[in-house]
């Protein structure tokens, strides 16, 4: 079943009582919304996505409600919550901005996550691309534009690590644009689905892009990584690639993830592999379509070579 094969009436029933199962590809969130305009914002850009039924074991508890009937009635305010982590408690118009963290910081929270890194990811021909970059950078906007261009966005907020294969899994959930990046996708991309503009968040300007049907409906499909690029946005700037070298390469993978402490061993080895399998570059970048452009030809470059004919 699927967020949108619900109604209104019985959307907003469900999440109020007994929640939903999301399944945003590897994780699956036990979600309850207690705040009435909340529902059609979820409904807007979580339509096209699965609910677990019957549910199996949830990745993560997610809770989004007023604080308290004071907070209903005479200051509306939401806060979202985690199993063991509360969120800051927002203006209820921003609610949704709210359960966006949330369901970012669920998984990560939990006692049983796998290696989670802050990256955008996305896949083309079978590889994976991998985005560690801070706040600011212009990682969302562009993994947005990627995914509009032969790209399949995985998530433009984490790279999930399989510790089957050092896969890449997928966790395609609306990508999180900010500022000057609004305009520049909706303009870049007629058929990108944004949601309203959240004014005054401590970012600033925020808007969600529901990712491309295709992102949705493989949400399934991991892949192994093959490039690692660190962007960042400059006003002005040409195109720039510099290889990075594997040591420094390393220090920003491991500075990315946020619970490489916890994984000893396994997290050292993990990103060992991937500087080991990985083309390595910083991007400096201000246009768009140069930026695509230069990191399509990194990825033919990397294009396993085709066995002759025997």
């Amino acid at each position: 079943m699927l967020v949108r094969d619900l109604s209104r009436q019985a959307l907003a029933r469900r999440l109020r009582s007994e929640g939903v199962h999301l399944n945003t590809g590897v994780f699956t969130t036990h979600l309850r919304i207690r705040i009435a305009r909340l529902v059609d914002e979820f409904a807007e850009m979580y339509g096209p996505y699965s609910l677990e039924e019957p549910p199996g074991i949830d990745d993560a508890h997610v809770l989004v409600e007023a604080p308290s009937l004071w907070h209903r009635l005479v200051k509306p305010l939401a806060v979202a919550s985690t199993t063991s982590l509360a969120i800051e408690p927002v203006p209820v118009d921003r609610a949704f901005t709210a359960m966006e963290t949330a369901l970012n910081w669920g998984p990560v929270s939990s006692d049983v996550t796998p290696l989670i890194m802050h990256s955008a990811v996305l896949e083309r021909d079978g590889r994976a691309l991998i985005m560690p970059a801070p706040s600011g950078s212009g990682k969302s906007s562009l993994s947005a534009a990627l995914a509009w261009r032969g790209w399949r966005l995985l998530s433009d907020e984490m790279a999930v690590f399989s510790f089957e294969d050092g896969s890449v899994c997928p966790n395609p959930r609306p990508v999180s644009l900010k500022n000057k990046g609004i305009g520049v996708i909706a303009a870049f991309e007629p058929r990108a689905r944004l949601s309203r503009v959240y004014h005054g968040t401590p970012k600033g300007d925020i808007a969600y892009m529901q990712p491309p049907p295709e992102a949705i409906a493989r949400a399934g499909e991991s892949a192994p990584p093959s490039l690692v690029i660190a962007p960042a946005y400059a006003e002005g700037a040409a195109t720039t690639l510099k290889a990075l070298d594997r040591a420094e390469a390393f220090r920003w993978l491991v500075d990315s993830t946020v619970n490489y402490a916890s994984m000893l061993r396994t997290g050292f080895e993990m990103m060992t592999a991937v500087v080991a399998q990985c083309g390595l570059y910083s991007l400096t970048y201000s246009d768009l379509d140069s930026a695509i452009h230069a990191i399509n030809r990194l990825h033919a470059d990397r294009r396993p070579a085709r066995r002759a004919s025997a």
